[in-house]
């Protein structure tokens, strides 16, 4: 049997930026993490459109955003090892919220929050967007906010740079699957994995995603976590990319610029296939769910191409759609990193921070305990936004 201090289920970017701040924060923290697929074909991180945005209407999204950004600044020379520098290739185009007519007074709220927080957004009316914008002159569209500090990302860049940084630094990741968390009275021994290994830990974390849900189902606890699939479609347009913000309308379709005349396209739904089938959903889909909602609201988008799609999981917290991280109520070392509902990978560069110090007991840098478990267990939601699931 292997024995460490803190063992992570889950290599992905929450998992991977844990174990970095664990071994940055204390070298002498034995760290291990378990991760099935090395290659993270299958993996939220890998496959999510990389969008980073500090617009959120929740005090606790906003501030974990900022951060992110702060660090992107300089990731490729912190995350630098001897064998790899990441480039995680930050491009600010900026994102654009537009709402009708209902929408307005929650993108008000947000807006202020944000700008209290000193984030740098604004408000647009529909006439400014189209004068600003040519190709987004639109229609039943009251306004919106555009987010100057919002943009893009190379997802893969940063798992890698975390990982091997957190490799770099002492952690150790072990190539195999947890089948089952070795439980105790009071708390939990370890886990034991898919190959035969046994691996006992002080303190134990799940960051497995979506996948987290059976783990802990199978241990007794039971949280509202599902795993949605959703499809990105690559499309291009007769017009290039350039200048133009990623734009994001009331029916949920946004709208993700590339490079040229290539963008990321999607829409989430709450009929939306639920499972680990990672086919992409059909044109056909697109022709009758995405395409009317985007010409409805932009016309000049009315003539593009699909030229490619696939499909990856959102660890969708039916609560609240918001994170669920910290310890679990009813154990003493057991702790979760899951239910991120999509804006996970966004969000690791603080909460890997947060539950790192959770893990060390050590004081907060920024106090993200509102995102706990106790919540889940008294079924009490933190909402972010009524009408809002991106």
């Amino acid at each position: 049997m292997t024995d460490y201090d803190i063992l992570i289920v889950g290599g992905g970017v929450m998992g991977s930026s844990t174990a970095y701040h664990l071994r940055r924060a204390d070298p002498a923290a034995s760290v291990a993490v378990v991760e099935r697929d090395s290659t993270y074909q299958r993996a939220s991180t890998v496959l999510s459109d990389g969008n980073v945005r500090v617009q959120f209407n929740l005090e606790e999204n906003i501030l974990i955003s900022q951060h992110t950004l702060e660090v992107l600044e300089t990731f490729a020379t912190d995350m630098a090892t001897s064998t790899y520098q990441p480039d995680p290739g930050v491009k600010r185009q900026g994102n654009l919220f537009t709402v009708t007519r209902d929408g307005e007074p929650w993108a008000i709220k947000g807006l202020e929050t944000q700008v209290a927080l000193g984030c740098r957004v604004e408000w647009l009316d529909g006439q400014e967007i189209s004068n600003r914008f040519p190709r987004y002159e639109n229609a039943g569209l009251v306004g919106g906010t555009l987010g100057d500090d919002d943009g893009s990302v190379d997802p893969t860049a940063v798992l890698r740079g975390y990982r091997s940084k957190a490799i770099e630094l002492g952690a150790v990741f072990i190539k195999s699957e947890v089948a089952a968390l070795s439980m105790e009275a009071n708390g939990v021994a370890g886990a034991s994995t898919t190959s035969g290994e046994s691996i006992s830990a002080r303190q134990v974390l799940v960051a497995a995603g979506a996948w987290s849900t059976r783990l802990l189902g199978d241990a007794g606890i039971t949280i509202p976590v599902l795993p949605y699939m959703r499809t990105v479609y690559v499309v291009s347009t007769p017009f290039e990319v350039t200048g133009l913000p990623s734009i994001f309308l009331p029916n949920g379709v946004y709208l993700i610029g590339e490079s040229e005349n290539m963008w990321l396209m999607g829409l989430s739904q709450p009929d939306d296939p639920i499972g680990f089938d990672f086919t992409p959903a059909s044109r056909e889909r697109f022709e009758e769910r995405i395409w009317p909602g985007l010409v409805k609201h932009l016309p000049q988008f009315d003539k593009l191409t699909i030229e490619r799609s696939w499909a990856g999981l959102y660890a969708v917290n039916g609560l609240d759609h918001n994170a669920i991280i910290g310890r679990w109520p009813s154990t003493e070392n057991l702790y979760l990193a899951t239910g991120f509902s999509g804006h996970g990978f966004q969000q690791a560069p603080a909460v890997g921070r947060y539950l790192s110090e959770l893990l060390l007991g050590q004081p907060h840098v920024l106090d993200l305990s509102r995102l706990g478990p106790q919540r889940i267990v008294d079924n009490r939601p933190l909402h972010e936004h009524p009408g809002r699931v991106i």
